[in-house]
């Protein structure tokens, strides 16, 4: 089985890679540019993996590839983050929404046995208290506060009527805060940011406080491949879930980790506006259990690795 991966050089991308790779899957790779400064770190020898540079707002970016290589799952994570598609909602729909419906037009086209699974985002929700206290199903009224969100509930929408109409399987998985290296795009790469700033010994404001979600990518990467095993059928759409923490536990574990940054990093105290307390046992029950990375191990592991690049003098904050 050969999986094609969109996005495949950005953060969770990277990490799904090396996902597959550890269990010896056949993987093709497309994004707008080979860019393998994140999977370099992750992946051994990446460069030898198949890489076809597509730009999927194309009509034809996904016929090419289907037509050369032997794809039987497509993990698509290609979109523009919330800033940019705030920035110029035309071009995050554009990449995020018509990307996606080139992704189902091609499978339609050639009319090929391809499961597709996407990302979805917790984006999708409004406020926590618009439902309560929770936990949030996948079936409440979604109200996205953002672009971005809003055409995350189109790509749901529209992965349905393909599953009625042309018998598409697809199943679209909901993260929340993902941490880990990497990540260095959106609101909630903040957290990530504040741990290279650490060591970096820069000052940085994470923006915003209250309770998240936080999820580490080698976990969410493997939400994403267990979703790619499953046998479910129809266009599913799941959330995931990691451990409910406050940024100020957060912020104060960075303190602990990285001496002399008390000082450095900080917070605002308003929480983001989407729901953060979200019902998986969806996921558990019909795709599997993941054995969830604790905060300190995983923030251990991406300041291990900030460190690494600390000393070859290829850290920044550029991003």
């Amino acid at each position: 089985m050969t999986y094609l991966i969109t996005g495949a050089t950005g953060f969770i991308g990277s990490w799904v890679v090396r996902s597959l790779k550890k269990r010896g899957f056949d993987m093709v790779l497309t994004d707008i540019k080979p860019d393998y400064s994140r999977l370099e770190m992750l992946v051994d020898n990446p460069e030898s993996i198949p890489f076809v540079a597509a730009d999927i707002t194309q009509p034809d970016a996904f016929e090419k590839i289907f037509e050369k290589y032997d794809i039987k799952t497509v993990i698509h994570l290609a979109a523009l983050q919330i800033p940019n598609c705030r920035e110029n909602p035309v071009k995050g729909a554009m990449v995020n929404v018509v990307g996606f419906l080139r992704l189902f037009e091609a499978v339609k086209k050639l009319k090929t046995d391809v499961k597709i699974v996407y990302a979805s985002s917790v984006a999708v929700y409004g406020p926590q208290t618009l439902y309560g206290s929770g936990p949030v199903n996948e079936d409440v009224i979604l109200k996205p506060t953002t672009h971005y969100g809003a055409f995350k509930v189109c790509n749901e929408l529209t992965a349905n009527a393909y599953w009625v109409e042309n018998n598409i399987p697809s199943i679209g998985l909901r993260p929340h805060t993902v941490y880990g290296f990497g990540r260095d795009v959106g609101v909630t790469a903040d957290i990530t940011r504040a741990l290279k700033a650490a060591v970096l010994g820069r000052p940085f404001k994470i923006r915003f406080g209250g309770q998240v979600d936080l999820q580490y990518a080698a976990d969410v990467a493997e939400a994403f491949v267990l979703a790619s095993l499953a046998k479910v059928r129809g266009a599913r759409v799941y959330n995931i879930r990691g451990d409910i923490v406050g940024v100020e536990t957060i912020v104060d574990l960075i303190h602990n980790m990285v001496p002399g940054s008390k000082n450095l990093v900080s917070y605002d105290p308003n929480p983001l506006p989407i729901a953060v307390n979200l019902d998986d046992s969806a996921f558990r029950n019909e795709i599997g259990h993941i054995e969830k990375t604790s905060i300190e191990e995983g923030l251990n592991e991406t300041l291990h690795i900030f460190m690494k690049l600390k000393e070859r003098g290829r850290l920044s904050l550029e991003d």
